[in-house]
């Protein structure tokens, strides 16, 4: 992987120690920025920036736990909204001990807007060090599709009926009528128009297919076509 450091490219396949020109606050760490020091995301390793010298130098870990291993809970699941959401992190703990946010760790990477699989990470501070990532997910949002009327009464032979539809979701619509012999349906637009063929009785049923943003969802519309008068 090759990453930019102090606007010099830096190749991580080799050993380097020093990162020049950078001061605390301006340095591109992937927004792991924690005081004086940052976390390699990749290999979790630790460096600080000596003021005197102008140089970033590995910081010593070894009087520090490290977060390998941590146990990390998450708060509430999160349901696509239209905004972005975060997720909270409720507890982290390392064998019996549970570390207190933003004395122990840091929570990075944790917001988020449209459905899919995010990796949040754990960022140690004070007495811990390294980098652990979490996975969270957005939940696609609940979709819906609704028919009004849903209850249709016709005559053989005589004119169509027709059901609004409501729709809460981005996928296709389609119907389908459970005999066509005794009706057919069709969509126009949001307007489900059925045809009555002969007498019986059919249900239609309303199909929203899952989308990118929400789950799909059925509705039906129950249908009687009464035999034509005598003339």
């Amino acid at each position: 992987m090759i990453r930019v450091y102090a606007s010099q490219w830096h190749d991580e396949a080799k050993l380097f120690a020093r990162y020049r020109g950078l001061s605390s606050d301006t340095k591109p760490t992937d927004g792991l920025i924690t005081g004086s020091e940052f976390f390699e995301v990749d290999t979790g390793a630790s460096y600080y920036f000596d003021e005197l010298s102008g140089e970033w130098f590995p910081a010593s870990n070894a009087s520090k736990t490290p977060l390998t291993g941590a146990t990390v809970t998450l708060g509430s699941s999160l349901t696509y909204n239209g905004s972005e959401q975060t997720q909270t992190v409720s507890t982290v703990k390392i064998g019996s001990t549970t570390l207190t946010a933003d004395t122990d760790y840091t929570v990075q990477d944790n917001k988020a807007t449209l459905p899919g699989t995010y990796t949040l990470l754990i960022v140690g501070k004070g007495d811990y060090a390294g980098v652990l990532p979490k996975e969270f997910t957005v939940a696609k949002g609940s979709g819906s599709v609704v028919a009004d009327p849903d209850t249709l009464t016709l005559t053989e032979g005589g004119e169509d009926g027709e059901s609004a539809l409501t729709v809460t979701g981005d996928g296709a619509v389609s119907v389908a009528s459970s005999d066509s012999t005794v009706a057919t349906a069709e969509l126009d637009g949001t307007t489900v128009i059925v045809t009555p063929v002969a007498e019986g009785s059919a249900t239609v049923t309303i199909t929203l297919a899952d989308g990118d943003l929400y789950e799909g969802g059925t509705d039906t519309i129950s249908v009687t076509v009464e035999a034509a008068p005598d003339p």
